[in-house]
């Protein structure tokens, strides 16, 4: 009875986040029911604050469920924080995101464009405030491991929590999977294809292999002062897109960026089923992700599929209230272009 106690506690102290994230890689990887009975029982015990010497920022909710499934069943549970900052930083505002009042801001502006149920986006907006305060408050003695790779969201978190971190004097160090993932293994068409896009498309045992190999040097101060002084002018400026193009950050007002790629997505769709006149918007939505070279959210792209319904781009049929609800089909002129 008291170890169902303890699993029952365990449940109960997981964030949605974690919970979804934990029961993603479970079904992914086939792991054993005692596998998660012993991954809930670790979450159950406090981590002693004492022991840890590394503290780990990644970015979003998936590189952050592969990490904390590389390290349960290791010494690293003792020694390694993770500290996730969810979301994707590609997209919305970033003025202030440093403070409660712009990381509200940021949600706000999110809120008036998404479809997510079940207050999902006031529970990411509670993981970014904890994870923002969780950042400031790392003692000066732990080394600080961030995590990134080559897209906007990983490249701009990098530069934000370098900003929050200016005046800490821990040994910080960078890890690019795309730059790693590619030194330990020999894969031409994986580069060329941009494999991994982001952290999160590290596969569990790629993730902790990456690591234990990684022998990288703590950041120079010059080069961490040039990304830090990046961060600073982002949490000032009002730009609310950004792409990664030519190793660089590019910032866009408008938000237009990535409807010309939506349309050519549906365009090749529709060639390739010519007996059926609408698409499901979900597979639309998941053609645009698996192929374009930003890294997106699902919801950014379904927002921009609506814009374009406004716009007479697309005509729809059902119920404009999730992608899982309606189909959508390119006007005539798009299709004859």
């Amino acid at each position: 009875m008291e170890h169902v106690n303890k699993l029952k506690k365990a449940i109960k102290r997981m964030s949605e986040a974690d919970a979804k994230s934990m029961l993603f890689l479970t079904l992914m990887n086939e792991q054993s029911k005692d596998d998660m009975v012993q991954f809930l029982l670790q979450q159950n015990e406090e981590q002693d604050v004492s022991t840890i010497e590394t503290v780990h920022i990644v970015f979003g909710h998936s590189p952050g469920g592969s990490l904390k499934a590389a390290f349960r069943n290791s010494n690293y549970v003792k020694t390694e924080e993770i500290i996730v900052m969810p979301g994707n930083f590609s997209v919305g505002p970033l003025k202030d995101l440093h403070l409660c009042e712009g990381i509200e801001a940021r949600f706000q502006w999110l809120q008036e464009r998404y479809f997510i149920e079940d207050d999902g986006l006031a529970i990411f907006e509670r993981e970014v405030k904890e994870a923002v305060e969780k950042i400031k408050s790392i003692p000066p003695h732990q080394d600080i491991i961030i995590w990134t790779c080559q897209n906007a969201h990983e490249q701009i978190g990098l530069r934000l929590v370098l900003a929050m971190l200016e005046k800490k004097p821990n040994d910080i160090y960078v890890l690019d999977t795309f730059q790693l993932f590619h030194e330990l293994h020999i894969f031409p068409q994986l580069a060329e294809d941009n494999y991994p896009r982001s952290s999160g498309e590290v596969s569990v045992e790629n993730v902790l292999h990456i690591y234990e190999q990684y022998q990288g040097r703590p950041l120079k101060k010059s080069v961490q002062q040039t990304l830090s002084k990046e961060g600073l002018k982002m949490l000032m400026d009002d730009y609310c897109i950004h792409t990664w193009e030519y190793n660089e950050l590019w910032s866009h007002h408008n938000e237009n960026v990535d409807d010309d790629w939506i349309i050519a997505c549906a365009k090749r769709l529709h060639e390739d089923q010519e007996e059926a006149p609408y698409l499901m918007a979900a597979r639309l939505i998941g053609e645009v992700l698996g192929h374009m070279e930003q890294y997106r959210e699902a919801e950014w792209i379904e927002y921009r599929l609506r814009q374009l319904i406004q716009q007479g781009v697309f005509s729809y049929r059902g119920e404009l209230k999730g992608m899982l609800h309606y189909q959508v089909k390119l006007a005539d002129a798009y299709l004859l272009d």
